[in-house]
């Protein structure tokens, strides 16, 4: 085990839980060992344990159950089903969208596409490239959105898991590949629209467009997703929350 001295306590074991988590020692709505059998495998107290737990809790890696126990939560429970989805219509409802993918390709990743994904030489420099529509559900164009995914994280993706979808797109992710979103980047912009995003969108090239631009991360900061969302510019809302004060 390492040493725990080196750093906050809470903090150390908040940093192990996480590397046996990345290592798939424990999986999506897995029970986690009680406070004691982590206090006596971490050599520790027990309120350093909850100090632990609780920031992992804070920030949705875990959830904790009266009279149950932690678990590790899912992408599909509760407030973690759209955890990420911060994007609203203009009368301050929460957008709720279909995929419906125009084109996907497996390429080899651009020298930019590289650095942010942090891939390395040979196959691993092989990323998924996924167009899509977002449709309301009366089929109406909301935005369009690009996804790159790296390939060795998702090695057996197909078109037909992304096509059509409703499903929380990180929930996906954990049920069929075992890759957990933990937090991400996200960069908003506002854009005039060129002529392939107003044919999408079905407006007028030049008409104002919100730009989405996010990269997403799982434990230890690896990169899983960079994705890129283009939204009629005049009806929809970013939400930001800041929970805590610095």
């Amino acid at each position: 085990m390492d040493s725990l001295s080196k750093a906050p306590r809470y903090r150390e074991v908040r940093r192990q839980i996480i590397d046996s988590l990345a290592r798939g020692q424990w999986k999506p709505g897995d029970t986690l060992p009680t406070e004691r059998e982590l206090a006596d495998r971490f050599g520790v107290a027990i309120s350093t344990i909850r100090a632990g737990l609780a920031e992992l809790t804070t920030t949705g890696v875990l959830v904790r159950r009266q009279g149950k126990g932690t678990f590790v939560a899912h992408h599909n429970t509760g407030p973690q089903q759209f955890r990420y989805s911060n994007v609203y219509t203009d009368d301050g409802t929460k957008l709720s969208t279909i995929r419906v993918v125009r084109s996907m390709e497996r390429v080899r990743a651009d020298a930019v596409t590289a650095a942010r994904l942090k891939l390395h030489t040979g196959n691993a420099r092989h990323v998924y490239r996924v167009e899509a529509t977002l449709q309301s559900a009366d089929g109406k164009a909301i935005a369009a959105m690009e996804l790159v995914l790296p390939t060795y994280m998702f090695p057996t993706a197909q078109r037909e898991d992304f096509e059509h979808g409703t499903e929380n797109q990180y929930t996906l992710y954990q049920r069929k590949w075992a890759v957990t979103v933990l937090r991400m980047e996200e960069w908003v912009s506002a854009r005039n629209a060129d002529a392939k995003t107003a044919r999408i969108l079905k407006v007028k090239t030049g008409h104002a467009v919100m730009q989405v631009d996010r990269i997403a991360y799982t434990f230890n900061d690896v990169p899983v997703e960079i994705r890129k969302r283009t939204y009629e510019g005049l009806k929809h809302r970013y939400l930001f929350k800041h929970d805590e004060l610095d």
